[in-house]
């Protein structure tokens, strides 16, 4: 979709998101700047606006595809973007999104720094989510942009803040030189590609890894020094986002809630973790990754190998963590999967456990899942004294987790998220969020895209928050990939038909087409009033308002004869040039001429109305001498003076009896069909 902005800047303009205004005509205003401005000489073209208020795209989609993924998958049907190949895993997920009424990939790759120095331990192998790859990257936005999508480009770490030699490295791999993301690193290379890029530079910093975490003072006051974390996490996101405004980068930027990874507040003060940061842009999304991690939820559960109700060597912890010694309570409702009708059969870790709150020994509807796969209804349940719980609040029952614990963290967590843009003012866009909820979770369907009934519960109202509050906030999902272990999740994990993706209601997020448009904006001239026979410098203002870069042919005329032409390359997007033309003038003849200025349609662009440009000049006899300048006797500025004032004169009174026509015409239909009109009006 084009930039639908009028050349006859009085009369309509509409903005690029389709929002229009009109301004009335006024023939005798009209005619007063006409004869105002052929008094002036020196007069240059109004240059048009560049900078425009950044206006926050409302983005929805899915997580989980890597770079590595955009590499054709030989079994996948046609490619839909690359002639002769069969489509990628990446471009099959990303065409389900559109079809399913997402707008944005989040694009991942492993972090080269922490890899690098052998600190990624949270994925196995470090490398997992894939060695970044610039020409996989040029792919991804090829196919984000043949389906007008957002692409969150995230570099997938979390250690990458460890000490200087780590974030050293860190802002050179995005800004270069870098051995691997080359001289001007990934945010210099495809600065000018694609303006649909959000940039994510770190996906969860653990500030467990900074060095202020090592202090003797934060290991003795953990909540204290999550100011100072805070700090230091904000100070890393500003290097950043400084690099990338000197490189002249403009694309919108993730910074992260340091309580994705872990933090030690209550969740309730999680919005005081937010990293405080400036853009001189204004182009930030804030994100907490929204997810209820299991065993901070309930009681943990423990195997007490030989029954003496504590926690000791030899004992199995099955949820959460258990400090040693601690004491264990038994409540013999806590049961486990009867696999076998062995009256002797105990308990093992392949065996779900379940809380029996009927006590009739099938699992039933109204249980509640511990730990393992979910059983079927009417499943035999069994109990083992030796299967206990750390009774917290000591009333002798275990105590689990259901869908009001889901509603009270979800509700918590939107409320983090106003508190953002209230102390803040940064929009939001969550870049991960979804069910898996910890390896001992009570899954209903196992796997990095399974979920629990809680977590799903919980999915679906922050889901509704973000959809049906005043304000609308962003969000990714995880995970749509091919790579997960997830029973009968396919190519598109969580998007599978069954699979929890398609469980949730939501509101679609819009798909805007991909604006290719170019605009010849001003012609601007050293005069308007020039001597004949000398040479004149013109410049031609060409912006490029489309989100990709565009080639086209400029042109210049006077009145119909071709003054010139020249061929800009790859226009970055938003970009402006300015092209210079000479206008030899010898043997034009005195008079009035009409330059224009033609921008040639660039590939797919189908608004041309603001591809011309015009401004009139005079050309005075005079004897030039073929330089650059006016050079004219004072008859000659009267006889140039006074042909301006001629046809600014035509021009005006053309316009005022234009006006009084439609005003006569108005009139009339008033008087003859008064009814009507009103009608027509109303």
């Amino acid at each position: 979709m084009a930039l639908q902005r009028s050349p006859l800047a009085h009369t309509t303009a509409v903005g690029r998101w389709g929002v229009e205004t009109k301004k009335k005509k006024h023939p005798l205003a009209a005619l007063l700047v006409c004869l105002s401005l052929s008094t002036i000489v020196l007069v240059l073209h109004a240059h048009s606006a560049q900078a425009t208020a950044s206006v926050t795209p409302a983005l929805g989609g899915w997580g989980g595809t890597r770079l590595k993924d955009t590499r054709q998958n030989v079994t996948g049907p046609i490619s839909l973007v690359f002639p002769g190949e069969r489509a990628s895993n990446f471009e099959q997920i990303a065409l389900k999104q559109i079809q399913t009424g997402y707008n944005t990939i989040r694009a991942s790759f492993a972090p080269y720094c922490s890899v690098r120095y052998g600190l990624n331990v949270n994925a196995s192998p470090q490398d997992f989510m894939g060695n970044y790859s610039a020409a996989q990257l040029a792919r991804g936005l090829k196919i984000a942009e043949y389906l007008n999508m957002w692409i969150v480009v995230d570099y997938h770490g979390y250690t990458d803040f460890t000490d200087s030699t780590l974030v050293d490295c860190w802002l050179n791999f995005w800004f270069g030189p870098n051995s691997n993301s080359g001289l001007t690193g990934v945010v210099g290379e495809f600065r000018d590609s694609y303006t649909r890029i959000v940039w994510e530079p770190l996906n969860e910093p653990a500030s467990g890894s900074f060095p202020v975490s090592s202090t003797v003072w934060c290991r003795q006051n953990p909540l204290p020094c999550e100011v100072n974390k805070t700090s230091y996490v904000s100070a890393q996101y500003q290097a950043w986002l400084d690099d990338a405004r000197q490189l002249g980068d403009t694309h919108w930027v993730v910074v992260q809630n340091l309580c994705s990874y872990g933090c030690s507040r209550d969740r309730s003060h999680w919005y005081l973790n937010y990293p405080n940061v400036m853009d001189i842009q204004h182009r930030v999304f804030e994100s907490l990754h929204t997810y209820m991690y299991y065993p901070a939820f309930v009681e943990h559960l423990a195997y007490d190998t030989n029954s003496d109700g504590t926690y000791d060597s030899g004992d199995i912890q099955t949820v959460g963590s258990i400090a040693s010694q601690a004491a264990l309570a038994s409540d013999p409702k806590v049961m486990f999967v009867n696999g076998t009708s062995s009256p002797t059969e105990t308990w093992d870790s392949t065996k779900a456990i379940v809380y029996d709150a009927n006590n009739n020994t099938r699992y039933d509807p109204g249980d509640t899942p511990a730990t393992g796969t979910v059983p079927p209804i009417g499943t035999p349940l069994k109990v083992d004294l030796k299967i206990k719980f750390t009774d917290n609040n000591s009333n002798g029952v275990w105590n689990g987790w259901n869908n009001v614990t889901a509603d009270n963290a979800a509700r918590q967590d939107y409320l983090t998220m106003l508190n953002e843009t209230a102390r803040q003012g940064w929009p939001i866009l969550n870049t991960e969020g979804g069910t898996t909820c910890s390896r001992v979770c009570p899954y209903v369907v196992s796997g990095p895209a399974g979920y629990s009934s809680v977590s799903l519960r919980y999915v679906q109202d922050i889901i509704d928050y973000g959809d049906k509050g005043g304000l609308r906030f962003g969000r990714l999902l995880w995970i749509a990939a091919s790579w997960t272990s997830t029973p009968n999740a396919g190519v598109y994990g969580a998007l599978n038909p069954g699979q929890w993706g398609t469980l949730v209601g939501y509101k679609s997020f819009a798909i805007v087409p991909i604006i290719r448009d170019v605009a010849a904006d001003a012609i601007r001239a050293t005069g308007r009033i020039i001597s004949e026979g000398t040479a004149v410098q013109l410049n031609v203002t060409v912006h490029n308002l489309g989100d990709v870069p565009g080639t086209t042919t400029v042109m210049l005329y006077a009145n119909d004869t071709a003054i010139g032409d020249q061929v800009l390359d790859d226009i970055p997007p938003q970009a402006v040039e300015e092209i210079p033309f000479t206008w030899y003038t010898k043997g034009v003849g005195p008079g009035v001429y009409v330059l224009t200025a033609v921008a040639g349609q660039v590939a797919g662009e189908t608004y041309l109305s603001n591809n011309n440009q015009t401004i009139i000049v005079t050309v005075a006899s005079g004897g030039g001498t073929g330089t650059t300048g006016s050079g004219m006797s004072p008859s000659d500025l009267f006889r140039g003076l006074l042909l301006s004032w001629l046809y600014f004169l035509i021009v005006a009174l053309v316009v005022l009896g234009g006006g009084i026509t439609v005003a006569i015409r108005r009139f009339s239909l008033r008087t003859s069909a008064f009814p009507r009109e009103a009608q027509r009006e109303k």
